[in-house]
């Protein structure tokens, strides 16, 4: 079954991907794995923020309600750290900087969401407990998805309903760029609406791309063009994988010179 992995790991570099399938097998990659955790813990933080949200009320300054939805928040980070990374396989400093990392984005994200309560409340004149699913819509997270007919399978990281329609929302680290999302991030939103669509028997026209550093979110179209270019990747892919085929790659000194096969690979 063809997973979002595997498209990923194609659009990063088709040759990377035949090596990892046709001669050492399905590598644990440790990045990969650092990522997922990471993008698993962001979501545990959001709920631990939904929880703080229901106990701020309108008479709360926007620093009481950024402090109220700050709590536990550090404790949490600083335990699912330890438990997630054994410090014998990871540098001290790397985890300190991994929790750093998501403590500040966290803050900076916590600080919006003060602003935006405050407002809420002033608005409605509703507490934190009613303006909750104002701020944040029915969703699923980490979804198992799976479509046997063309044998593809994803985690989502985020689904939104809103009145009956789903919206698949992904959740990125990277820096977007000036205009619209970056072309992977692109194809796997069509990737995970292809999944939604089967799993719900529902259509998706809209998905969004959440760049969590900058707390902005910017809606990719699922037209037809989009879902084409990635029925073209899922060919390629299965020609790697199935039929062992060697992909055309261009040297790419950022890439190559990271990559664990660069020995193999640049020697042929």
């Amino acid at each position: 079954m063809i997973s979002l992995r595997k498209i990923k790991t194609y659009m990063y570099c088709p040759m990377q991907l035949y090596y990892q399938y046709n001669i050492h097998g399905d590598i644990e990659n440790k990045n990969y794995e650092i990522g997922r955790s990471i993008k698993e813990i962001r979501l545990e933080i959001q709920d631990i923020i939904q929880r703080n949200l229901k106990r701020t009320n309108r008479n709360m300054s926007v620093a009481d309600i950024e402090k109220e939805l700050f709590k536990n928040v550090n404790y949490y980070i600083n335990n699912r750290i330890n438990e997630l990374y054994d410090p014998e396989k990871y540098d001290s400093d790397d985890l300190e900087k991994y929790k750093n990392d998501l403590s500040n984005e966290t803050r900076y994200n916590i600080k919006i969401l003060a602003l935006k309560a405050k407002r809420y409340m002033n608005l409605t004149n509703k507490e934190g407990n009613k303006i909750l699913e104002i701020l944040y819509p029915t969703s699923m997270y980490n979804y198992i998805l799976k479509d046997r007919q063309l044998n593809i399978s994803g985690l989502a990281d985020k689904i939104e309903i809103i009145n009956g329609k789903y919206f698949p929302i992904i959740l990125k680290a990277s820096t977007p760029p000036i205009k619209g999302v970056w072309e992977n991030d692109s194809i796997e939103l069509a990737f995970n609406s292809i999944l939604i669509e089967e799993e719900f028997d529902t259509e998706v026209y809209v998905g969004f791309v959440e760049y969590v550093n900058l707390c902005e979110r910017r809606p990719v179209i699922i037209d037809v063009n989009l879902r084409k270019s990635l029925f073209r990747i899922l060919d390629h892919v299965r020609q790697i994988i199935i039929n062992k085929e060697i992909p055309c790659v261009k040297y790419d000194e950022n890439k190559c010179e990271r990559c664990e096969f660069k020995g193999i690979c640049l020697e042929e």
